[in-house]
């Protein structure tokens, strides 16, 4: 005898015999013999006699059918009329170039010269090379005509799909930006922002790994960890119905147009997107995330920026409430955090391609932008760090200054945080900021690529050792430290630093460089909670000589240190210049 199994089940289901619809995913608790325990959504297909009392569906896995498109055409529909957090599409200025699709046989590049109209924006990974981009060679050839036989099946799919439905532009970078023009592409990327944000809907290649595999392929209907069950009907009828696994929803981590770099910005960006996700299609907005045909969708993956970052010019000139301010510095720190887990096929790229996502932020912050980090909040800005498990070499060539995230790859934690090191609090105590300057490459991308820059401080500096290739660094003062520094620590015991390294710190290297010569310089303190967070530094280089340095780690007090705060308090400043 089978012992009965109670298994959370999570569905949606239509009017019963009392006329009563339940609203939204309700949790019921089924008795089923030999399921493991866990939860589930249950769905039927739309042909079976289950269909009039299951409202979940499968999912759709013809993407190029009539049925398909009509069903996104209603999902958009949806989003535009029912949504208030969504913005309405309207005619805009167009970009300055995009391809007409008027005649998806014959596409051609359309200048607009300032036109107003809709059009749609294409997202998607090259993976490869494009030998037929638009360049200052053939842009009046393309003026004429695209051959399509030419242009990769990613790009051709996107054609095919917005003219289907029912838009004439479509936006693409490979084709409407000139590929061999330095001063057209900076120009162009500038626009990013209003490329994106005032597209009608973005098409989101999500599962193509390069531009010539395409998206509009039929997707794979298999579910290995579904359970098929007969479902009696009220009726008298037997339908089947199927038991999705709750943790085995598609999240969209593993797509590749998430792990490159360039796509969160137009993501994030885009107020719609049609998700052509490896599993089915989806739509993606600023309210919801669902899978067109009414099919079971696990929760949104991947966050959406806060809303007020897109309100009107008009509602920003209003001061940021603490709770609006606290809610967009989370925003941040999940967006370079998100940003700098992926890849960027040119690293000269680093701040070039997150520019448009930093655009946005500084409309509502009005803070200088500096390299990465922002004027207003630099001091806690200064302290981000890395994840201990994504060190990588220090880049052979400069892409940013080194107190800047962008001068160095892997995940990016943008700032701790740290209730402790609240500069609103009053018991938060700071180096001083002399100066800080940032100088973009070229000013048609002020928030690009930087080609210099400089930080000084004023701030205590200690010499300081650790050990960087540990799977969990430390800094110490090591035992001369009395003689290193300007003053004796007040509540250190002289005769003991003359004998023993004291720990002052756990650090956090940015990268696998090999740097053994170090200070330690605090950045915010707290006297009361005993508690520092600082940068890790080393001179900048020989030829540089005087106070010159650069930053090589982060590091913040270990806690409950018996020391305190003592290896630091009372200490001199000096003027500090890093690079």
């Amino acid at each position: 005898m089978q012992e009965s199994i109670h298994v959370s089940v999570r569905f949606r289901v239509s009017s019963g015999s009392n006329g009563e619809t339940p609203k939204g995913v309700q949790l019921l608790t089924l008795a089923i013999n030999s399921i493991p325990h866990s939860s589930y959504y249950i769905y039927t297909k739309r042909s079976d006699p289950a269909a009039s009392f299951i409202t979940a569906r499968d999912r759709v896995f013809q993407l190029d059918s009539p049925s398909t498109y009509a069903m996104a055409q209603e999902c958009l529909m949806d989003c535009i009329h029912n949504h208030g957090r969504c913005s309405v599409p309207h005619d805009c200025i167009l970009p300055t170039r995009v391809i007409d699709c008027l005649d998806p046989i014959n596409p051609k590049l359309h200048v607009s010269n300032g036109e107003r109209g809709q059009y749609a924006a294409l997202s998607y990974v090259w993976g490869e090379n494009q030998p037929d981009c638009t360049t200052t060679e053939n842009i009046d050839a393309y003026l004429r005509h695209i051959d399509p036989v030419l242009l990769p099946q990613t790009i051709r799919d996107a054609i095919k799909a917005i003219h289907t439905l029912g838009l004439r532009y479509l936006w693409v970078d490979a084709l409407c930006i000139l590929q061999d023009s330095k001063e057209d592409k900076s120009r162009e990327i500038a626009q990013m922002r209003t490329i994106f944000r005032n597209a009608y809907f973005t098409i989101i290649a999500a599962s193509a790994h390069k531009v010539s595999a395409g998206f509009l392929q039929n997707r794979s209907p298999c579910s290995p960890d579904d359970i098929t069950l007969p479902f009696r009907c009220p009726d008298g009828k037997v339908g089947t119905m199927y038991l999705s696994p709750v943790w085995r929803q598609y999240d969209g981590s593993t797509e590749p147009v998430n792990q490159r770099a360039w796509c969160l910005e137009e993501r994030l960006l885009s107020p719609r997107a049609l998700v052509y996700a490896s599993h089915t299609l989806q739509l993606q907005c600023q309210t919801s995330v669902v899978n067109v045909s009414n099919a079971v969708c696990g929760p949104m993956i991947g966050q959406r920026l806060p809303d007020l970052l897109f309100h009107p010019d008009s509602e920003l000139s209003v001061p940021l409430s603490p709770s609006d301010r606290r809610t967009l510095r989370w925003a941040w720190i999940d967006a370079v955090g998100d940003y700098t887990q992926r890849v960027v096929t040119k690293p000269g790229d680093k701040l070039v391609a997150f520019a448009a996502i930093a655009e946005l932020f500084q409309r509502t912050w009005k803070s200088e932008y500096l390299a990465g980090l922002w004027r207003d909040s630099l001091l806690q800005d200064l302290l981000w760090y890395k994840n201990l498990e994504t060190r990588f070499a220090r880049p052979l060539k400069y892409r940013a200054p080194s107190w800047s995230w962008a001068a160095v790859g892997g995940h990016v934690l943008a700032s701790p945080m740290d209730d402790r090191l609240d500069p609103d609090s009053g018991e938060t105590q700071s180096c001083d900021i002399l100066s800080c300057e940032a100088t973009p490459t070229t000013p048609l991308l002020p928030l690009g690529k930087a080609s210099s820059g400089t930080l000084r401080l004023r701030a205590a500096m200690l010499k300081a050792t650790w050990n960087p290739d540990s799977p969990m660094p430390d800094l110490y003062l090591p035992p001369n430290m009395h003689q290193e520094t300007p003053q004796e620590a007040s509540t250190l015991d002289a005769a003991a630093l003359m004998t023993e390294s004291v720990h002052i710190g756990c650090a956090y290297p940015d990268s696998t460089e090999e740097v053994q010569v170090v200070w330690a310089v605090p950045v915010l303190w707290n006297e009361k909670m005993q508690y520092a967070a600082g940068l890790i530094i080393t001179r900048a280089g020989e030829e540089r000589g005087g106070n010159w340095y650069r930053r090589v780690g982060y590091f913040h007090s270990p806690e409950n240190s018996p020391g305190g705060l003592g290896w630091m308090l009372g200490c001199d400043t000096e003027d500090i210049v890093l690079v």
